[in-house]
């Protein structure tokens, strides 16, 4: 309508107050951004196609709900403190708001000012034993709404409605949902199979999808694009930066990578433009076999790497036998090329025993240098204890025995005590 508006006028399309909300959103600043698909020329009209977005809908209601989540986070931590104002290591940061008691660990327990671990588990944090043994399945999907704590929530917010909002605007709400929860679930399917000791939340790995998916979207819609290289080479510059950092303990890098790669391939089979060309001046045949076959191609990768990476969850493969160096992945010793088990030569290492999980109870009769521990060792494989297994030494010398010297026993005497 707003088209037929425009001609009846004189107006010719791509000019005029008719035509201004028809420009494709970014498009005023073409010249400026590498991310605006190129416009028709003057006196052409877009397809009625490109007359209707889609109102905002997935990235706003995502967004809510994760902030939503971080507040149950915190009340659920608050549930769980002690009556009276006394600050304590699980409570230390409190706030009352209507008689409902909100409140984060102290920041020795979570420097992210967030909620303790129990709290998150019981919320539905990443478990593999819970997913594989206690028929919670719905794991798989609940830790793309909730995160360690603020901090972690405010970086990864700014990143997902920047790129979010984008690919929304251009895509609509369907589409850009379906990249993101695909993404986010396969990241968590392959965490609880590459790592099963590890808790992890957070919405990372469904926005390294998202990166992934804008990947796709240029190489799949390269001619529409003002500036394509230059898109290109900024997202996997910025992919790559992302999950370089990963590589740092604690991180959970296999939900950045294997999302990443979930939404490549969902990116490219779904995210294509519709030719924004008037009729008599379409694409030429082989550009929109190329695609359409990309879009095949992509699609059948997609739906293979879900059944493959629920087979190995289930299945419960180890990790380690069928992919040894994906441990990689995950972590790697810096600076690059140290010896980890050298003490000192590493600034961090990439230890199963740093990683959380880690139990440990010395005892001894008669001499505390004739004593002995039971260790909880965290493996690199699934388990029916959860990729944990007991192991007892002695003799140990238990004298001043704490945490440090629990790390470095599991390091020198656990299975997977060092990659």
């Amino acid at each position: 309508q707003l088209a037929r508006a425009g001609r009846a006028s004189g107006a010719p399309c791509g000019r005029g107050p008719a035509t201004a909300a028809m420009t494709h959103p970014g498009a005023a600043d073409a010249e400026a951004s590498a991310y605006s698909p190129i416009l028709p020329a003057e006196g052409e009209c877009p397809t009625p196609r490109e007359t209707w977005r889609a109102p905002p809908l997935f990235v706003p209601l995502t967004a809510c709900a994760c902030v939503a989540m971080l507040a149950c986070e915190l009340y659920e931590n608050g549930r769980d403190a002690p009556p009276g104002d006394v600050a304590t290591q699980e409570c230390h940061f409190r706030y009352t708001i209507q008689g409902a008691l909100f409140c984060a660990a102290s920041m020795s327990t979570n420097p992210l000012f967030g909620p303790t671990n129990d709290v998150l588990l019981r919320l539905g944090a990443k478990s593999s034993h819970l997913i594989l043994h206690g028929g919670e399945a719905w794991r798989l999907v609940t830790p793309l709404f909730l995160h360690v704590g603020l901090l972690h929530l405010a970086v990864n917010m700014a990143v997902f409605l920047q790129l979010g909002s984008r690919l929304e605007a251009n895509h609509g709400p369907l589409r850009v949902g379906a990249v993101y929860l695909s993404s986010g679930v396969f990241g968590v399917i392959m965490s609880a199979v590459l790592s099963p000791h590890a808790t992890s939340v957070g919405a990372s790995g469904a926005i390294c999808g998202l990166m992934g998916a804008s990947v796709g979207e240029v190489i799949q819609n390269w001619h529409t694009f003002a500036t394509p290289w230059h898109a290109l080479c900024e997202l996997v510059c910025t992919a790559s930066l992302q999950i370089l950092l990963g590589t740092m303990p604690m991180v959970d890098n296999f939900e950045h990578f294997f999302g990443f790669c979930m939404g490549l391939v969902t990116g490219t089979s779904i995210l294509v433009l519709p030719d924004s060309r008037p009729p008599g001046r379409g694409w030429p045949l082989a550009l929109r076999c190329r695609r359409q076959l990309l879009q095949a191609v992509a699609g059948s990768v997609s739906y293979l790497l879900f059944v493959a990476g629920l087979l190995a969850l289930y299945g419960e493969w180890d990790a380690n036998s069928f992919c040894p160096s994906c441990r990689k992945i995950a972590c790697l010793p810096f600076p690059w090329g140290c010896r980890a088990n050298v003490a000192g030569e590493c600034w961090w290492d990439c230890s199963p025993c740093t990683g959380g999980g880690l139990l440990g109870q010395a005892s001894w009769m008669g001499s505390p240098e004739n004593g002995s521990v039971v260790m909880r060792c965290p493996l690199m494989r699934n388990t029916a204890d959860g990729g944990f297994e007991n192991l007892t030494v002695q003799p140990v010398d238990v004298t001043g025995f704490g945490q440090a010297e629990l790390v470095q026993l599991c390091k020198d005497r656990c299975p997977d005590g060092y990659w």
